[in-house]
């Protein structure tokens, strides 16, 4: 006699019970919806809320991140550990001064290894309510939103505007869709060093996870993540040390930004080592000998590999699809995000470029706004700001000084030294540089890099004047709030000379 068979439906309840908010059946027919959305990152699932929202049938797949990268192991959780290694850091410039404390915190600054590590273990704890937060207010999300169906799995394509869904639960799926929107994000690129493997290593998302600080941290790259964790780990307790191949930091910023960002790691005690490209790894006990040639070894207990990004768009079927990828296997699309594939999109990571979330956010609005209402918008003309989260911050939008000379500008330079802000001074940050671009016949900014306490904040006000075409005179003008760190417009563009 044959084997019953296996009642998937019943095997499914779990997920069910997260498709829909109507407990939608599973069988083995394709389900068709105005729109599938394949991924579950911030541009991705905001779209498929504001769809739903206008009556647009829309199905949502996500494989494990509920949220998205940048709530689950991105933007949240470093930032929160950010905000955490801050503040273990001003209890020690607390003492400094000659504050004193009373109760369990009394004596334990700069104290020893089973301190440093209850500090790290309380930052990880609170990342984890953090992010538990926000994960469970998007499965609330997720189960009462009319009109959408959220998938618990991994989609991949099987035609053109065909995806097959393998539930987490083991049970499948087929979903059509008249539209279908690719956002399933990036990973973090590892290089093929000799040895890497066999000794181990930590990227962005395992170091978060540590339960024991790291006694000598080596961290592989020199950008925006390898800066940031250098920086929260030093705080923390740890040796930390940054290998970098090439002869500077942040290749993208201006070179007087990048020299001081440099000299801000180094007076926290941050070793840096440039024009080390690593020739191989090995095992030696608990530690981790790197090879760095001519530099010799360098050992350490902890190795942070943070070297690029890669996107995630293997084993999606994009092949099947028709979709086209550039060199790197990025989704190529055009200024309306649309693929080669009429009515199939890429939004966030997955087509490359800068890899912030905010810029998914826009990306997120594009589409909406054409998809409701035909709006016809485009990336074209976007100014995309950023912000390193470093402490202090660097906010940085537009050119560089040498950026705009390239282009062929003539050019005013605005620029001051932080320690020159009267409320830096009241709060003790006074470590930083602001610099200001201008265009000399326009007088409109071109771009800015302010590295300073606030600095991501500040930024923001130089942008929106961009976008309003102002010229830098009413900045410097304008009537800011005294003492706050917005008040250092005034003083940074009263400093203008010819670049």
């Amino acid at each position: 006699m044959a084997a019953p068979q296996k009642d998937e439906t019943a095997s499914t309840e779990k997920d069910i019970k997260h498709i829909s908010s109507k407990d939608m059946q599973i069988d083995s027919d394709a389900k068709h919806y105005d729109t599938v959305v394949l991924g579950g990152g911030k541009g991705g699932k905001s779209l498929a809320l504001a769809l739903a929202a206008k009556g647009v049938s829309v199905a949502l797949i996500e494989e494990k991140m509920i949220g998205g990268s940048c709530i689950n192991v991105a933007c949240i959780p470093t930032k929160t550990l950010v905000a955490s290694s801050k503040l273990v850091n001003a209890a020690r410039l607390a003492a400094e001064e000659g504050f004193s404390f009373s109760g369990p915190a009394a004596g334990e600054i700069g104290a020893g290894v089973d301190v440093k590590d209850s500090n790290l273990k309380a930052a990880l704890a609170r990342k984890r309510a953090v992010v538990e937060g926000m994960v469970n207010a998007h499965w609330k999300l997720f189960d009462y939103t009319d009109n959408l169906d959220f998938f618990y799995g991994k989609g991949k394509f099987v035609s053109t505007k065909s995806i097959e869904i393998e539930l987490n639960s083991g049970a499948r799926q087929v979903v059509t869709g008249d539209k279908i929107y690719i956002n399933t994000g990036s990973r973090p690129l590892i290089p093929s060093y000799e040895g890497l493997e066999e000794c181990g290593y930590l990227t962005s998302t395992s170091i978060m996870e540590l339960e024991k600080l790291p006694e000598h941290l080596g961290i592989v790259g020199g950008g925006y993540i390898a800066l940031e964790f250098a920086q929260i780990f030093r705080r923390l307790g740890s040796r930390v040390t940054i290998i970098e191949r090439g002869n500077h930091f942040l290749p993208r910023e201006d070179a007087e930004i990048g020299n001081c960002v440099k000299q801000i790691m180094l007076d926290e005690g941050i070793e840096i080592l440039f024009d080390s490209p690593i020739k191989s790894l090995k095992k030696n006990g608990d530690n981790t000998d790197i090879d760095l040639g001519d530099k010799g070894i360098l050992s350490v207990s902890h190795l942070l590999v943070a070297t690029g990004r890669l996107p995630n768009t293997e084993n999606l079927g994009l092949e099947t699809a028709g979709v086209a990828l550039d060199s790197r296997n990025f989704v190529k699309v055009d200024s309306r995000l649309e693929t080669n594939v009429p009515g199939i999109f890429a939004i966030g990571d997955c087509k490359g470029g800068p890899f912030f979330t905010h810029l998914s956010w826009d990306d997120y609005r594009i589409l909406r706004d054409n998809a409701l209402s035909g709006a016809g918008r485009t990336t074209e003309g976007r100014i995309v700001p950023y912000t390193l989260f470093t402490d202090p911050e660097l906010g940085r939008v537009g050119m560089t000084e040498a950026e705009a000379k390239q282009a062929g500008h003539k050019i005013l330079v605005a620029k001051i030294e932080a320690k020159t802000i009267p409320r830096a001074q009241t709060e003790r940050e006074t470590k930083g540089l602001l610099k200001a671009v201008i265009d000399a016949e326009t007088k409109q900014i071109l771009g800015a890099s302010i590295l300073s306490a606030a600095g991501g904040e500040i930024v923001s006000v130089i942008q929106v004047a961009m976008l309003a075409k102002m010229p830098y005179t009413d900045l410097a003008n304008v009537m800011f709030s005294h003492p706050t760190m917005a008040e250092s417009l005034n003083l940074l563009f009263a400093k203008v000379s010819e670049g």
